[in-house]
């Protein structure tokens, strides 16, 4: 029930290979495999998936209890999607190909969800969010605020781990006061929750307040003319990673 054991997008150190490389390039690797274990047919093909996020997972140092830990809030999507599955194949005339369906499609997503939470174990918020925004500058030119996109992604996934302390927080209030939150049916302990998700929502309008003013009193007018105190440097590893990326995806495409 308590919410400070997961850390979703929270940055794990580790002095491995995967964690010095540039951010730009990790996004765009991300972005490639992505895109091939979409089109993913079979279970062949997943398994196979299986098997390089296990070496990116070796090779980044991070435990898969951590992985799977960081996990947890996008297994309610997975089981969702399961179960949506089923219930539309139900109404199909040939249902065991709908149940196959509901499983492809929940092992497709659960392996797109893995690849994606390596990206935030193994990269720092702020570095993300200045390859985030160097990737997105040429849009910049026409109009896009592409440094304020960037801004805002970097600041969600530093603030995450402290909202799931605030959460935290106010669950055992809660249940110090005698609330019940983990009893009656589905819909008892959503109304259960709105004493929980009411100051919640307060501390994040709080919080926010506190940014804007605290980033107002620093100056903060934008991304023009701004510069970083560690630039992004592009490094022969970097491309390494794009080629090993793109040679593993079209391999397992064809």
């Amino acid at each position: 029930m308590y919410f400070t054991n997961i850390n979703l997008g929270q940055y794990i150190p580790t002095n491995s290979w995967i964690h010095k490389l540039d951010p730009r390039a990790k996004l765009f690797s991300l972005l490639i495999v992505i895109s091939c274990i979409f089109p993913a047919e079979n279970f062949i093909q997943i398994f196979l998936w299986l098997g390089v996020l296990a070496v990116v997972v070796k090779i980044s140092k991070i435990s898969w209890k951590i992985l799977l830990k960081s996990s947890k809030p996008v297994f309610f999507l997975i089981a969702f999607t399961f179960v949506f599955n089923i219930i539309a194949g139900y109404f199909e005339d040939n249902f065991s190909l709908a149940i196959y369906r509901a499983f492809f499609t929940s092992a497709r997503l659960f392996v797109l969800m893995l690849f994606a939470v390596i990206l935030p174990l193994t990269t720092a918020p702020l570095e993300l969010a200045d390859g985030l925004d160097s990737l997105l500058r040429p849009l910049s030119k026409i109009g896009f605020p592409s440094h304020e996109c960037s801004m805002m992604i970097g600041m969600a996934l530093r603030f995450i781990p402290l909202l799931m302390q605030e959460t935290d927080k106010i669950i055992r209030a809660q249940l110090s006061r005698g609330a019940r939150l983990d009893q009656g049916n589905l819909f008892q302990r959503t109304k259960a929750f709105l004493p929980v998700l009411i100051p919640l929502f307060v501390i994040i309008f709080r919080r926010a307040e506190e940014i804007a003013i605290a980033m107002e009193a620093r100056g903060y007018d934008g991304g023009e003319g701004r510069t970083r105190r560690k630039p992004l440097v592009w490094n022969f590893n970097d491309t390494l990673i794009i080629l090993i990326a793109g040679l593993t995806t079209g391999i397992l495409f064809v």
